[in-house]
């Protein structure tokens, strides 16, 4: 089992980096000034809205590769 938590912690820590890697590759489109308020179909907008998913996946993945090894610590005993 304590195999298995290992395997599950680096894996998930793995995907988190890429999740990572995804949300700050890449440039950025110029910003674009509105009056009222930001289109949903406006680039900048769109980029930092995917930015934020893929760091939020990130941030999952990173959790459950702590809780692996924090149930690694409680299987041990």
């Amino acid at each position: 089992m304590e195999k298995w938590l290992d395997v599950g912690a680096a894996v998930f820590a793995f995907s988190a980096a890429v999740f990572w890697f995804v949300s700050a590759y890449g440039k950025l489109p110029p910003i674009l000034a509105y009056w009222d308020a930001t289109p949903e179909n406006d680039p900048f907008r769109t980029a930092v809205t995917f930015a934020a998913t893929m760091n939020r996946w990130a941030a999952g993945l990173s959790g459950a590769s702590a809780l692996c090894m924090a149930m690694k610590i409680f299987v041990q005993r």
